[in-house]
């Protein structure tokens, strides 16, 4: 899933980098790393039932969870796994009853959205009092995603298969909507139906300079510098944990 543009598939072609991959960051906690030990150590917290949020044509999540929590996927994409239990929908429109769900997360999907307030109130209503909901989403300032901002849909589409050399790509529009701290900290103030848990900066791999071995090595460096001078507003991925309030 690159940082350019989502796709309904989560595998890449990264063989020719996968070296420097092993080499620099075989123990850094990147955002599926990251994310995955969120959802654990929410999954502790002892939740019954889980909404893989924007699942994916493959809906690794969903499948790889759902045999800890009943999880069900949902994503607007419509060739989904049969052996599953995911729909097809919109988030803004969640197809679920109130307080569905005590446990909610998301990944690669917020940068796409048109109306993320209404996204976050479908979340907060089909989740329980004191839920979790965990999103992983792209940081809109870092570059990968500034660069995605200034070019138009068809750019990504064609950079997505040119690079990850995949059929099964199926690229969404990015916005940037809902991307930064300062979107998740004012949906807090404005709603006061959440609370903050964390929000913090992941680390990744630069997976759109793949193509190059010689930019990924540079991508590779910037990303080791802006970790350890902390600059959280400049790192790749935001991974935001919040808790649901009120009844």
């Amino acid at each position: 899933m690159t940082l350019l543009a989502h796709a309904c598939s989560t595998e890449s072609a990264m063989g020719e980098v996968q070296d420097l991959i092993d080499r620099f960051y075989s123990g850094v906690p990147i955002g599926q790393r990251a994310l995955e030990a969120a959802i654990r150590e929410a999954l502790a917290q002892g939740p019954t039932t889980a909404l893989d949020a924007g699942c994916g044509m493959d809906a690794p999540l969903t499948r790889k969870f759902g045999g800890q929590v009943r999880t069900v996927g949902i994503d607007l994409c419509r060739d989904l796994p049969r052996d599953l239990p995911v729909v097809t929908g919109d988030l803004s429109k969640l197809p679920f009853r109130d307080g569905a769900f005590s446990l909610i997360f998301s990944r690669s999907v917020f940068e796409h959205l048109t109306d993320p307030d209404q996204v976050m109130d479908e979340f907060h209503r089909v989740l329980r009092p004191s839920g979790t909901c965990v999103i992983l989403t792209p940081n809109r300032f870092d570059y990968s995603s500034i660069v995605a901002a200034l070019t138009p849909h068809w750019f990504h589409d064609w950079f997505v298969r040119k690079v990850y050399e995949s059929a099964a790509y199926d690229t969404f529009p990015t916005l940037y909507r809902a991307n930064t701290p300062g979107f998740f900290r004012a949906v807090v103030k404005r709603k006061n139906t959440w609370r903050i848990r964390r929000i913090s900066g992941v680390r990744h791999y630069p997976a759109n300079l793949a193509f190059s071995r010689l930019l990924f090595r540079v991508g590779i460096l910037y990303d080791s510098v802006i970790a350890r001078a902390g600059l959280t507003a400049l790192q790749p991925s935001l991974l935001v944990v919040l808790e649901r309030v009120g009844n």
